[in-house]
């Protein structure tokens, strides 16, 4: 696989991560309400809560683990604070760049 290839494939996987991630946080909203149409008691309502935020710890961790492939680092991550932003937060690379930076640092291989 050329670099260009597995650039996009890291890319293309990071993107997917975060469409999931804003997808799960904002279909909370409608399957409460769906759920207290249903049934509005306090049972139904914690457990959709609770499947929700399972499933959002589930989410989260796999933004959080997307790896930037221009720097080699966490691409949301910088020590414990997670930022769901377009933009590493070590090399400042843009999650709709096209083409892997051609000033891009070598990987670290100690952080791996």
């Amino acid at each position: 696989m050329t670099d260009n290839a597995k650039y996009a494939a890291v890319m293309n996987k990071t993107r997917q991560r975060r469409k999931l991630f804003f997808g799960t946080v904002l279909a909370y909203l409608p399957a409460i309400i769906f759920t207290y149409m249903i049934s509005p008691t306090n049972m139904a309502m914690g457990t959709v809560f609770g499947i929700w935020v399972i499933l959002l710890i589930i989410v989260t961790v796999l933004v959080a683990l997307c790896i930037c492939p221009a720097c080699g680092n966490y691409f949301h991550l910088h020590g414990m604070t997670l930022l769901v932003l377009r933009k590493c937060l070590h090399c400042q690379l843009h999650i709709n760049s096209p083409d892997p930076p051609a000033d891009a640092p070598e990987k670290n291989s100690e952080q791996k």
